[in-house]
């Protein structure tokens, strides 16, 4: 079980996001690992999901977070506005899917659950493409 922070990286979220991001290196080498065995690996990667308040949460005021720097306050008003205007996902449809997945001769490596971070998720790895390259020639 990843998340959506264990794709992309945003302001505040680093330890949190750090944790993601290795478990999405390390299931991924389990995939590689355990081919062989016939056994198949799923890196789950939600995004918000609607819970008992029926809409997604808000991620800045979990009741998780260290002390607030006021210096921070204008950065975690700006994310707090655009995740608030996440869509979230329906709980209900995402077990559905997922149990279909577990049935599923060929699962896929990764599935990406919730709703609004696709086109997110193409902007960032676009903008990896065209300013991280490394090229070739130089090394």
């Amino acid at each position: 079980m990843s998340s959506v922070a264990g794709l992309i990286a945003v302001p505040l979220g680093g330890a949190y996001q750090a944790s993601k991001w290795a478990l999405e290196a390390l299931n991924e080498t389990l995939a590689q690992e355990v081919a062989d065995f016939g056994v198949q690996v799923t890196v789950v990667e939600p995004a918000g999901f609607a819970t008992g308040s029926g809409k997604n949460p808000d991620p800045l005021a979990n009741g998780h977070t260290a002390v607030a720097n006021p210096i921070y306050d204008g950065l975690r008003q700006r994310l707090a506005g655009v995740m608030g205007k996440q869509p979230a996902g329906d709980p209900a449809a995402a077990a559905q899917a997922l149990l279909e997945i577990v049935d599923s001769d060929n699962p896929p490596l990764r599935v990406l659950f919730g709703q609004g971070f696709h086109q997110i998720l193409q902007q960032v790895y676009a903008h990896r493409l065209a300013h991280g390259k490394l090229e070739q020639e130089d090394r």
